[in-house]
């Protein structure tokens, strides 16, 4: 086992930086950059998010008072600093968190998720002294303090420290029941391993070692627990390229910690990588670095992945030829019954092809009255038609996908899949109405009932204003607006239109507008430029979690940010609002006291462009740029079990057997009763966002049980839906 470090262990981990970008590979993913104006000769290092930008350790003097020399390793002691973000994005010059600052060593800290309680690292020191350990050193120990007119105050040691060991590195995850650390106390693997620590009411329990799998003979350092569950932490003593390198793990489904895997290249180096974080969308973060080019011994990076950090390992990619199995299942809106002969079209979209025809004026496809996007179809066999069960299977690359479902008598739909995007299954209703005219056309439709409603696509929702109808469904994850915009399914923008911005994310407890969201605002300026009688609301949504005036405010200060950015690109103030709605408009079952998991709340996080006044409405086109090919006359056929049994369904299981979605309740009651009189007594009416009802048969364990049940079904007359 090599020795343990001295002081501050991981504060000693580390040294320097450089600009740089990934260099690997035909193009760059992931671009990090020294943050130069935080940085300096000393040791700056282990960032964390809070509020308009981060905090983070440094030996750097901040006054005389706490020029305080560490004799044992000939620096200063370390202090927490502040650094904000100016509102072009980028962070100013740091400054120390007074209300913190002590003349002993501080360390590595973690907020909860109001940000208004603080956990961080300081050596063993009560009542202005110093207490040193039996060996004479002074250890490290956890401590909490609260925020209370703006500042901090009440600190607090924790339960769980230990006077003989160092306890360090504190990270709380998103639920504020279990903090995560360092530490080199009795019974550990050697050296500081990664320990987790349970909240019980509001007192803490019995630290646990978080075992072989993630800790080894050397140190496991620097955790930080992301809001999905993923744990990130340092260590020397996994496989990795050399000294502190950055790895990560997640439980498995019986809820044991898989073997952990290196971020790889451009995280790692040969030198130390520690300290890292990420934000809730896994696209920004930061960490700390030794490698060669920085400012000082070590450094702050920060990282943008120009796709989801779970898509970006390192110089690794998917196979740009990999493919998936996706199913499509069209269901009337009006009857809740799965629609037969629906044709499909799709086709692969360049994630910047739409922004560009937005914005560039000069290539002629803007106009005062349309936006015509031409888009060619890969090859002439993407369409097909629904079976007679309403689905549609199709086999897909990780790319990004338009769908366009179209049928006589029906208003054509639009839905996007998303390279990134895990979905199996779109649930897409159709409303009775005419198709847009257009020339092999993908999308342009426009509605005739001209009344107003909301539907569902996948847990999506549609709203329908007047003739227009645009659809929210999962945005193109590395495309701008321009992007957004087919993703909704825009066919008209006018009066009332809901675009949403697909790449505006905020760091965690962050309201301040990041420069890689820029590129969306700038097509939104674009967009007012073209058409100035036009005039907008800025909407920022939060996900439920979090005390309600708190999200409140925070989503304020967000679209504030986002109407300040455009009145700098010249925009008048006048024409733009700014609106914050918290949490009180969560779009799925995400509320309150529910249990979730972090994508179904990053669906509720999003920026959106509320149209409130404009002139003429401007139609959205997409046609074929090709000579469309000769519509197919294959039909698919859902594979389902010949079994006409099945199981009694349990509320908790994950793959659910629908019979309908409908407008009217009384008519989804009529099918819910047609369901239970087939023997399906549990069946039920979940009610969906838009006042929609869906009649679930039941939830199973297993595809096969499923498969049983809907079999039955069939057999009674009833078409089905299996949704996983």
């Amino acid at each position: 086992m090599r020795p343990l470090i001295p002081i501050f262990i991981c504060l000693l981990l580390a040294c320097s930086s450089f600009l740089a970008a990934q260099s690997d590979g035909e193009e760059k993913r992931v671009f990090i950059t020294n943050e130069a104006t935080i940085n300096s000769e000393n040791l700056d290092y282990s960032p964390a998010f809070f509020e308009d930008g981060i905090v983070f350790i440094s030996n750097k003097i901040s006054s005389k008072r706490y020029r305080v020399t560490d004799k044992r390793i000939d620096k200063n002691i370390m202090s927490i600093y502040r650094s904000q973000r100016s509102e072009s994005g980028s962070l100013m010059a740091p400054e120390p968190l007074e209300e913190l600052l002590s003349t002993v060593h501080e360390g590595p800290m973690t907020f909860d998720r109001t940000a208004e309680n603080i956990f961080f690292t300081r050596n063993n020191y009560k009542n202005g002294k110093k207490k040193k350990a039996k060996d004479g050193i002074v250890k490290l120990k956890i401590y909490t303090a609260y925020k209370v007119n703006e500042e901090w105050s009440n600190v607090e040691e924790l339960s769980f420290n230990d006077d003989e060991s160092n306890t360090a590195h504190p990270s709380i995850s998103v639920d504020g029941k279990n903090i995560y650390f360092a530490s080199d106390r009795p019974g550990g693997m050697g050296g500081m391993d990664i320990w987790m620590v349970q909240r019980r009411g509001d007192e803490w329990g019995t630290p646990v070692n978080m075992g072989p799998m993630i800790n080894t003979d050397g140190d496991e350092v620097f955790p930080f627990i992301h809001a999905d569950g993923t744990l990130y932490f340092a260590s020397s003593g996994q496989m990795g390229l050399g000294g502190l390198d950055i790895f990560y793990s997640s439980l498995n489904e019986s809820n044991v910690w898989k073997k952990p895997s290196s971020l790889g290249k451009p995280f790692n180096t040969e030198n130390d990588d520690f300290g890292f974080i990420v934000d809730r969308d896994k696209k920004n973060g930061y960490f700390s670095s030794n490698r060669p080019g920085g400012l000082g011994e070590d450094d702050i990076y920060s990282f943008y992945a120009l796709d989801n950090l779970d898509a970006v390992s390192g110089n690794l990619r998917r196979d740009p030829n990999e493919t998936r199995q996706i199913e499509l299942a069209v269901i009337n809106e009006e009857t809740g019954d799965l629609v037969e002969g629906a044709k499909i079209n799709y086709i692969l979209v360049d994630e910047l092809t739409l922004a560009k025809a937005l914005v560039n004026e000069s290539n002629g496809q803007l106009s005062d009255s349309e936006i015509l996007l031409r888009m060619p179809f890969e090859d002439g066999n993407l369409q097909g038609v629904t079976d007679s069960n309403g689905l549609y299977p199709a086999e897909v690359k990780y790319a990004n996908y338009i769908f366009n479902i179209s049928r006589p008598g029906f208003q054509s739909r639009q839905v996007v899949l998303t390279a990134n995007s895990d979905v199996k299954q779109f649930l897409v209703t159709m409303a009775k109405g005419n198709s847009y005219p257009g020339n092999g056309d993908l999308t342009g439709t426009t509605g005739t009932s001209g009344t107003s409603g909301t539907s569902t696509t996948n847990g999506n929702t549609s709203t329908t204003t007047g003739s227009t109808t645009t659809s929210e469904v999962p945005p193109v994850i590395t495309g701008t607006i321009g992007g957004s915009l087919s993703d909704l399914g825009v066919s008209s923008i006018q009066e009332g239109t809901i675009i949403e911005l697909p790449n505006i994310y905020y760091n965690f407890n962050d309201a301040k507008i990041r420069p890689d969201a820029k590129k969306d605002l700038d097509v939104v300026s674009g967009l007012l430029n073209k058409y100035p009688d036009m005039e907008i609301e800025l909407v920022s949504h939060t996900d439920s979690r979090g005390e309600n005036r708190y999200n409140q405010r925070l989503s304020q200060k967000r679209a504030e940010s986002a109407v300040a950015y455009l009145t700098r690109q010249g925009i008048d103030k006048n024409r733009l609002t700014a609106t914050g709605y918290g949490e009180k408009e969560i779009r799925n079952q995400c509320v309150d006291g529910v249990d979730c998991n972090e994508d179904n709340h990053q669906y509720n996080r999003r920026t959106e462009v509320r149209i409130t006044k404009m002139a003429q409405a401007v139609n959205v086109r997409i046609v074929n740029n090709n000579t469309q090919p000769a519509p197919s006359t294959e039909t698919y056929t859902a594979s389902t079990s010949t079994s006409p049994t099945y199981s009694s369904s349990s509320s908790d299981g994950d793959v659910s057997v629908i019979t309908g979605i409908f407008n009217n309740l009384p008519n989804a009651q009529k099918r819910l009763g047609q369901v239970q009189n087939l023997g399906f007594g549990s069946a039920q009416i979940e009610t969906l966002k838009g006042n929609k009802h869906m009649v679930v048969a039941g939830k199973y364990y297993s595809r096969s049980e499923a498969e049983g049940a809907a079999s039955a079904l069939n057999d009674g007359g009833i078409k089905t839906y299996i949704k996983e």
